[in-house]
């Protein structure tokens, strides 16, 4: 058995919700470390009777990747069960339809995803695009699957090369069975995933110095030995890294172009240019003053010199790379120093705001309601899964949605977090954690109702349709969160002095309070279409979904009286003066 079945079987918010495309959320969730999975659940899953062969386009334009994935679910898997490989081949047809149709021949269910990845990828948005085969099956036992996911990396580059204009955008196709959703598991939990002994390579000199509760060793390792390294484990190498290497894009990551020129053209003067790594290890042997061998390895600051050095096509001479190897066993100091082995780089930009006073004390109000978790940009392996999470990011994204600019939450996600004035303006002394859980509340009843829609199938009626395919476009969620905000007096029908302090008379339900603003979504649905204007070539323009807004607004003013009774019980559990 494997230790990841009894986890992934306990998310029930996932395979009660998701059914077929439930362990691809969770891998995607693993693989990631994404905080609040539904809500990307609502944006990047496509699976549907015209999804061409893709049950998920998930695109992260900051981070520079993408995963295109099929789905297969068998029930009640035995240990010697075949992953089926057309599944895989399945694939090839996804690659097709995203990379070579025009997009008006694409099928509405992924014609935005489609659009917006072919966009990200020609503006240089994006270094790597994976193509997943996600199963519930021992990937050893059928070779085939592999080989078939080969031809699918290999035709998916041609066509994808096509279309950038150059090989700037990598693809991999991976099989994602229990073995590697098993290591992603540990990894979720160990920092250190690479347990072997591993026999150093280096300049046969060391320094060490010692502290309370960690050792260290400072020493010069071969750039052929990292090398090794990265191809033989890839990113299992950093597991205890806040990222991952990210490439080398026409736009992106041209550091990394940099350190891949500096390996291939003046190796000689790689040790004077770069900063050098630091290992996290179980433990290191010296002899001689020189360490040979280190058990346990990942590499916790220098995944790009890593990643750049193994991507080069072969090493023209060796050279050596500066590195320290750390031991430490407590939990916290090696929290703390992967944080601060990591303060210099733009890993996150929530990184560098977790010790705001702002959300020093908007962690500490979330600790009033015990099944909510805030993280406030901290990075904590030990949290609670069965607690319901607040993404940071999309607590920025919807409060900023809420507040008048819809186009730049969908647009900018981590601009909140990097701009002073765009952080100022939403994490003010304002802002309570009531507040975040009025409008993050509002962003997840949008979720559901398009899931609701969505499972509805051919049983939906056309209207119903028309409201399906009105979500399922890329930033309708921030549009909607506008609108509603917009339309808050005529919904509520009282005066609101100020829009920062709507909350719920009593936030210890969560789910409840979900369910109470489907009431608003209810009347506001049906008149989607009065939005459709600002969306129609995605949500770009401010001026049009202002415009939109307000006609909706308008339009609401008109029939208010018909509504007013249904919608008084909504009001009715609204403080708009906290």
């Amino acid at each position: 058995m494997y230790n990841y079945v009894s986890n992934y079987k306990g998310r029930t918010d996932l395979v009660n919700l998701y059914g077929d495309n439930s362990l691809l959320l969770y891998a995607l969730q693993l693989r990631y470390d994404i905080e609040d999975i539904i809500s990307v659940a609502s944006e990047a899953l496509t699976d549907g009777s015209d999804d061409k062969k893709c049950d998920l386009i998930y695109i992260d334009r900051d981070s520079g990747f993408a995963v295109v994935a099929q789905a297969y679910m068998k029930k009640n898997p035995m240990e010697t069960d075949l992953a089926k490989v057309n599944k895989a081949s399945d694939l090839n047809v996804a690659a097709s339809w995203i990379f070579t149709r025009d997009i008006n021949d694409i099928p509405d269910r992924i014609k935005d995803s489609a659009s917006e990845l072919q966009e990200a990828i020609k503006e240089g948005d994006i270094n790597t695009i994976y193509f997943w085969y996600v199963h519930n099956m021992n990937e050893k036992n059928n070779p085939e699957v592999q080989e078939e996911l080969n031809t699918v990396q290999i035709a998916a580059q041609k066509l994808v090369n096509d279309l950038a204009g150059d090989n700037s955008v990598k693809i991999v196709a991976l099989e994602v069975g229990n073995n590697t959703i098993e290591r992603w598991y540990n990894s979720s939990s160990k920092r250190i995933t690479i347990e072997e002994m591993i026999d150093v390579e280096g300049n046969g000199k060391a320094f060490e110095v010692k502290g309370g509760k960690w050792k260290s060793c400072v020493t010069a390792v071969k750039g052929s030995w990292i090398r090794k390294l990265y191809l033989m484990y890839k990113d299992d190498l950093f597991s205890g890294n806040p990222r991952n290497y990210l490439g080398a894009g026409k736009r992106k990551n041209k550091i990394n172009l940099g350190i891949m020129d500096t390996v291939q053209e003046q190796p000689e003067n790689f040790w004077a240019y770069n900063n050098g790594l630091t290992a996290l290890v179980n433990d290191y042997e010296i002899e001689d003053d020189n360490i040979t061998k280190v058990h346990g390895i990942t590499i916790i600051n220098g995944a790009q010199s890593t990643g750049a050095i193994g991507a080069v096509e072969s090493l023209k001479e060796d050279f050596l790379v500066p590195i320290r190897f750390i031991v430490c066993s407590d939990p916290k100091i090696i929290e703390e120093i992967i944080n601060n082995n990591n303060k210099q780089n733009e890993i996150l930009p929530s990184d560098l705001r977790s010790n705001d006073k702002q959300q020093v004390r908007l962690r500490k109000e979330f600790e009033k309601y015990p099944q909510l978790y805030y993280s406030g940009g901290r990075r904590d392996s030990t949290r609670v899964r069965n607690k319901e999470v607040f993404d940071p990011y999309l607590v920025a994204q919807t409060l900023l949605a809420f507040h008048g600019d819809c186009v730049t939450a969908y647009n900018s996600k981590k601009l909140i977090w990097d701009e002073d004035k765009e952080y100022t303006n939403i994490f003010s002394d304002q802002l309570t954690a009531e507040h975040i859980i009025f409008v993050y509340s509002l962003g997840r009843a949008i979720d559901e109702f398009k899931l609701n829609l969505k499972n509805k199938k051919e049983q939906r009626t056309d209207i119903e349709n028309d409201e399906f395919n009105f979500l399922s476009k890329r930033g309708s969620k921030m549009l909607l969160i506008s609108a509603v905000s917009t339309c808050m007096e005529n919904l509520l029908g009282k005066k609101i002095l100020d829009s920062w302090k709507l909350v719920f008379k009593d936030n210890g339900n969560f789910d409840k309070l979900v369910e109470e603003w489907k009431a608003i979504l209810d009347v506001l649905m049906p008149l989607h279409t009065t939005l459709e204007p600002a969306i129609s070539s995605g949500l770009k323009s401010k001026e049009a979904t202002q415009n939109a807004t307000k006609q909706l607004r308008a339009m609401l003013a008109s029939f208010s009286a018909m509504y007013a009774q249904q919608l008084k019980p909504f009001s009715d559990i609204i403080n708009t003066n906290m």
